[in-house]
């Protein structure tokens, strides 16, 4: 059970302040001996060189040495304890400057609003030309290969399948696939899995800081360590030359996926964007992430997932979850979506009714603070996940929202076979997708 910390962390800071203030006071009396010390040394030494006569210096000699020595072995000591106090000062202050939850969101909210303004660049100039759409899908047809991946991908999370039935939802799709991506390749792995031997070493000696180390070190302590080692670490020549490798592979990895978007006389040009764009911004916010005291992390849930007949259904913790959602409702120009301030508020049975989740393009950015001692807070949301829905309050299946609409891009490659046909699932149109979506059944 987590235990609140037993005092507020200002008495902390308090208690950390009056320490290191006392220590200084310290470190000044000790460079005051220290000086005197070298003074006093100094001037014997001035003294007995001004001395000219041989048998006066050789009758003095014998104490002269002995209080030479004596100041000689003080300085020694008094240089020891001041190296020992300029030390625990330095190890009390913070090597550099902790992230802040604000810090954090607005950098991830740059990151999300970077990608959506690429895909958007990428996929207006598709979007709007119903003739390049057309020769996009021919070539998804004439060979299939090239957009396995793709549909590989989308098959492996429901949500992707859904949303791509509903209209003008292209880019969604594809941003929701390139967080995804990032969020597997980039944020769950310690620095994106480039240097995995020198993790596992700091790993190991983390452990034994915790088990085999007398006293056993604190969770703050183990936290501090490592973030200064994975920091020293990120500042290597070694690191750099692996990191600039692992991410051109993950570059061409997300661009083959994209092959089916695009022509490959624009792949360097392509390739170089996507790099620029997408992997090097979230490569540089996951090396700030984890060279922070505080644990930051990524999570997503989809709620429309594959059951076991391979039909596509509603996860019940959707309802449960959307205080904690960020939802944007496609049936009124995706406008921000608050049930809390309907009146009156919806029952469940309405909401079961009337609302689905269409698809997770966002995850969840949320964090663990870790305090003094071994205290770690309740994960708090930096961002909430970001989920388009639609919301129909009347819940009246008489209403055709997609009668007139066209089936999109990624539903047409997703679909599409070879020999120009469609399979099973895509079949029927856009007339009948809402009737899928009004049929839907919940887990």
């Amino acid at each position: 059970m987590i235990r609140p910390p037993s005092r507020p962390g200002r008495d902390d800071a308090q208690s950390i302040l009056q320490e290191m203030e006392h220590l200084r006071v310290q470190l000044s009396a000790a460079n005051s001996r220290a000086d005197q010390a070298e003074r006093a040394a100094e001037e014997l030494e001035r003294h007995l060189s001004s001395r000219p006569t041989p048998n006066e210096a050789t009758t003095s000699s014998d104490d002269s040495a002995g209080a030479i020595a004596s100041l000689q072995a003080e300085n020694q000591g008094l240089r020891a304890e001041l190296d020992d106090a300029r030390s625990h000062i330095f190890s009390l202050q913070p090597y550099r400057k902790e992230l802040t939850p604000e810090e954090v969101g607005r950098e991830f909210d740059d990151l999300v609003n970077g990608i959506a303004d690429w895909v958007t660049k990428l996929m207006d100039p598709i979007l709007d030309d119903d003739d390049k759409m057309d020769e996009i899908v021919s070539a998804a047809k004439k060979r299939p290969l090239e957009t396995q991946k793709l549909k590989k991908y989308m098959h492996s999370y429901g949500d992707l399948v859904h949303g791509s039935m509903f209209p003008e939802t292209d880019i969604d799709i594809l941003l929701a696939i390139i967080m995804r991506f990032l969020q597997e390749h980039v944020f769950q792995k310690v620095l994106f899995d480039t240097v995995p031997s020198v993790v596992d070493v700091l790993a190991l000696v983390e452990s034994s800081m915790q088990t085999n180390v007398e006293p056993k070190r604190d969770l703050f302590a183990l936290r501090t360590w490592q973030a200064e080692g994975l920091n020293a670490v990120i500042c290597s020549h070694d690191y750099q030359r692996a990191r600039s490798a692992r991410t051109r592979e993950l570059t061409l990895e997300l661009a083959a996926m994209f092959k089916p978007l695009r022509k490959d006389r624009d792949k360097t040009d392509f390739c170089h964007s996507c790099q620029q764009r997408v992997i090097l911004p979230a490569v540089a916010l996951h090396e700030r992430l984890v060279t922070s005291t505080h644990h930051f992390y990524l999570d997503l849930n989809p709620y429309v997932v594959w059951n076991a007949r391979r039909e596509l259904e509603m996860s019940p913790d959707f309802l449960d979850h959307l205080p904690a959602l960020r939802c944007e409702n496609i049936l009124q120009n995706r406008r921000p979506l608050h049930l809390a301030r309907l009146d009156p508020p919806p029952t469940r049975e309405q909401l079961c009714r009337g609302l689905t989740a269409v698809v997770s393009t966002v995850p969840a950015l949320y964090m663990r603070q870790v305090g003094k001692g071994d205290v770690i807070r309740p994960p708090t949301a930096v961002r909430m996940q970001q989920v388009l829905v639609a919301w129909d309050p009347q819940a009246r299946p008489e209403r055709r929202w997609f009668a007139d609409a066209q089936p999109t891009l990624m539903h047409r490659i997703y679909h599409a076979q070879a020999g120009g046909r469609l399979e099973r699932e895509g079949a029927g149109g856009s007339g009948g997708q809402w009737a899928q979506w009004r049929g839907m059944p919940w887990a």
